[in-house]
């Protein structure tokens, strides 16, 4: 999955607005962070709410006081990259090549991006194994093959352990018999 498909279109001011602009735009739209942008859309830094309180002057220009981003993501970059990056931030510009601000992703947006790859919420059987040897992975996915159970995602738990998410499953105390008995 790519942070195109979960960025939402980003809250921004231009860099020639005044503190009193932007904050205006904040308490109206109840926004946390507003990015500035110069006349080409290209992303200059982001402002929040603490910065334009502390501003000394409301007719200063926000490009006085911004702050420039130190990480930015870009439509083609994987979610799990936004995921590491996001530890750091509630909300991360997406930026073009040409550095133009085309959208932002959250905190919230991530979660709902990762809850979707997990396939957390859908119905269906969830087999929890601790391989010895990873060869015991691909054994349990041809009985898993054989048994034609659709599967639905592959996750990494803790301690070594594999969850494999599988829907379409007839028999499931028989299919766990079966993979206890090839995993031994």
């Amino acid at each position: 999955m790519l942070v195109r498909e979960w960025m939402t279109p980003a809250p921004q001011i231009p860099a020639t607005a005044s503190v009193a602009e932007a904050r205006q735009r904040a308490e109206t739209d109840n926004l946390a962070v507003l990015f500035v942008v110069d006349e080409q859309q290209r992303l200059k830094g982001f402002l929040t709410r603490r910065a334009l309180a502390a501003a000394p002057s409301p007719e200063l220009s926000v490009e006085k006081i911004l702050t420039p981003p130190q990480d930015v993501l870009t439509p083609e970059d994987p979610i799990e990259r936004a995921a590491v990056l996001l530890g750091h931030y509630l909300v991360l510009p997406v930026v073009d090549a040409e550095r133009r601000l085309v959208g932002v992703l959250s905190k919230d947006r991530l979660l709902q991006a990762l809850t979707h790859l997990a396939a957390i919420g859908e119905e269906g059987l969830r087999i929890r194994l601790r391989p010895h040897d990873p060869s015991e992975i691909y054994r349990a996915m041809a009985i898993l093959a054989e048994e034609k159970a659709e599967l639905i995602a592959v996750l990494r738990g803790s301690a070594g352990e594999v969850i494999i998410h599988v829907q379409g499953v007839r028999d499931p105390s028989g299919l766990r018999q079966k993979l206890e008995e090839a995993l031994r």
